[in-house]
């Protein structure tokens, strides 16, 4: 029980330490783009409406996410009513890495594979039928 208790609180550990990272280099992406203060950036405030981005202050911001954490946000991804806020983008950058993750892809590759053979299995019988078929 120590072993599992110790366990659960490292991870619980690791996993604050990531998002405070993911918040940390977003937060200094944006201020770099805005040459504002990292400090004066809060989660909630909206970028544009707050903090006066502009739409390309905007695209350089997520494409700056997007190559340093080699993730792509969807094309078809909801802004929420509040806009681009730091939390939006912190809350993506974590969506998309989980997506990315090595058990995710590992899945969806056995779900392809698992399409594969069954559409195989699928024209092995069409074939059989064709041919069986034919002999009568």
């Amino acid at each position: 029980m120590l072993i599992f208790a110790k366990n659960f609180i490292l991870n619980t550990c690791r996993k604050m330490m990531r998002e405070k990272t993911i918040e940390k280099i977003i937060r200094d992406f944006i201020a770099k783009e805005l040459t504002l203060s990292p400090e004066k950036i809060g989660l909630e405030d909206n970028l544009i409406n707050d903090l006066h981005a502009d739409s390309m202050d905007i695209v350089n911001v997520v494409t700056a996410i997007e190559s340093r954490f080699k993730i792509k946000f969807p094309d078809d991804t909801e802004i929420p009513y509040e806009g681009y806020t730091l939390k939006f983008l912190v809350e993506g950058v974590q969506k998309a890495l989980k997506e990315k993750s090595p058990v995710r892809r590992a899945a969806r590759a056995a779900k392809s594979a698992e399409k594969a053979a069954e559409e195989k299995a699928r024209q092995v019988r069409n074939q059989l039928k064709e041919k069986h078929g034919e002999q009568q």
